[in-house]
Order: structure tokens, then sequence, then C-alpha cells
């Protein structure tokens, strides 16, 4: 664990009070999303407000701090995720449980872009650097329904710095609105949340330009996260004949991970979720992000 050099020192910056906690809570929208589709909880309402990557086209930018999950900035100091603790709520007797999430830092996206222009290489502005790390993984990120299947490739610099390299090709999928993960592998009915790289090539810094050679009947933003910690919900608060029932999950990040992750100050944090049992339509995800450090 950067910042602590043994377990000790994690326990002893706990009973120092040098810990934050902060709330959250996201409703997903109406729109029906697809069983073992990705989401991504930072485009729907709730605390900490919507992200709808609304700027300019093409143009990279870095998502507000005011869109993330708020911690505190700390800097000398070395801060680290210590738990999380989320609910999922739904009213009703429609199962949607069982999320696999990937708590995020958002670093860099690119919007709009057009799923339909076949053919057309759409040219990226890379105005903004990406911030806080060298390099992450790409994320396609609807921001409206998507009505077909399309596929694409992207050219972007990679974790090395290297530009000009060529994505494989990655798919997109029906979805039945802005905020759903619409792009996969292009390999049958893959749903892994990151688009594929070139082979050998483990992140990106920036992307240079996308190509679509089918139309995928919408838009999307390409989004650079950094993923910092991934859990997995086994189970929902749900309300069926006057009944509630249901429990949270706690993750503890030095058990339930390779060690305490790092949040580095002017982090933007938020939640990409798989709904394995149904759609996440009209669901909730609430929860409890702590955080501590040295």
């Amino acid at each position: 664990m950067s910042g602590f050099n043994s377990v000790a020192q994690y326990a002893d910056a706990d009973l120092a009070g040098q810990t934050w906690t902060t709330q959250f809570r996201k409703t997903v929208a109406s729109a029906a999303t697809t069983t073992n589709g990705w989401i991504d909880y930072s485009y729907f309402a709730g605390s900490p407000s919507a992200n709808f990557y609304a700027s300019s086209p093409s143009v990279s930018a870095v998502v507000e701090v005011i869109r993330g999950i708020y911690v505190p900035t700390v800097s000398p100091k070395t801060q680290h995720l210590k738990s999380l603790n989320v609910m999922t709520a739904n009213t009703g007797n429609t199962a949607n449980a069982r999320q696999s999430l990937i708590l995020c830092d958002y670093l860099l996206y690119y919007p709009f872009i057009d799923t339909d222009a076949i053919g057309e290489e759409q040219l990226m502005e890379n105005t903004v650097p990406i911030p806080r790390y060298t390099s992450g993984k790409v994320v396609a990120v609807g921001q409206s329904a998507s009505s077909a299947i399309g596929t694409f490739t992207f050219t972007y610099t990679n974790q090395d710095g290297v530009a000009g390299r060529v994505s494989q090709t990655n798919r997109t999928f029906v979805v039945g609105g802005g905020g759903m993960v619409v792009g996969a592998s292009a390999a049958g009915a893959s749903y892994n949340p990151f688009v594929l790289l070139q082979a050998g090539d483990s992140g990106v810094q920036s992307i240079q330009s996308v190509t679509f050679t089918g139309a995928g009947g919408g838009l999307m933003a390409l989004v650079i996260v950094k993923p910092l910690f991934f859990g997995y919900v086994t189970q929902e608060c749900r309300t069926t004949t006057g009944v509630a029932y249901g429990a949270a999950n706690e993750f503890i990040s030095v058990i339930d991970s390779a060690g305490a992750p790092q949040i580095k100050d002017g982090a933007v944090l938020n939640i990409f979720a798989r709904g394995s049992a149904g759609s996440l339509a009209s669901s909730q995800l609430i929860g409890q992000l702590d955080t501590v450090w040295n």
C-alpha cells in the first residue's frame, strides 16, 4: 500500500481520525437495461448529480469534480480506499440484484461520436491531457438510445506514449437510452465493459480518431477511466406486498482487493455496474465510501 509501510500504520491512521466518509445515491432512468450489459451510474440522477458528457463534440474534456463521489484533498499525504458499502433498492417484485461493480476514477472523455458515420474518420481534438495517471481503460458510453449493432475501430496513443495505435474491431449493440455502456468486443455477445485495444497494449493516453464500418444508430462518448476496485453485490432491498427485505454489501479494501487502492487528489469517482439478473431500470444504488490517509 503506497503511503503505508504496514497494516499497523493503516490501522493507526484510522484510529487517529485520518479518515473520510461520504455517501452517494444514484437512480437509474426508466429505460430498460440489458441483462449482463453494463451501465454508467455517473450518467444518472442523484447525488452526485448526473454527468451527461455534455461538452464540445469530439473534443477531449475532463469530468467535473462535482460529478464524482466526493473525497477530500490530502496532499502531501496519500489517500486510500478503506471500504465501500452498497445497497441496491427496487420497488416491486422484479429482482435485479447481483450487480458487478467497478469503482473508477473518470479521467478523460470524447463526447457525441456519431455511430452512424460509416467510413468517415471522425477526428478527435486533444486540448486537455489525461489527468492523474499516465493511461487508462476505455469505455464506450451511450449518449442516446442505439438502434443497431455497429462496428468501429479507433486510433490512440498507448500507455507508453506510442501514437497511431489502432484498436481491435469493437461493436456497439442496441440499448434503450443514454448511460448504458454501448460498446464491447466484437466476439459473440461479449459484454466486456472495456473496449479492446491493439494486441499488447494495456492502456490509452489519448484518442486521435474513430471510424465506424457498421452503423450503430446513436451517439456515444469514449471515456478513459482508471479502475480502482471491483465488487459483486449479492442481494437488494426490495418491497413486495408491504414487506421490505435485503441487506447491504460491505467491501473492505485490504481484504477484498490486492491492497487498498490509492485515490489521488482531484479524483472523480463513480461506478460502472452490470446487472446479471434483469433490467436495472428505475432501481437505486445507495452507498457509503470511506477513505484513510497517511
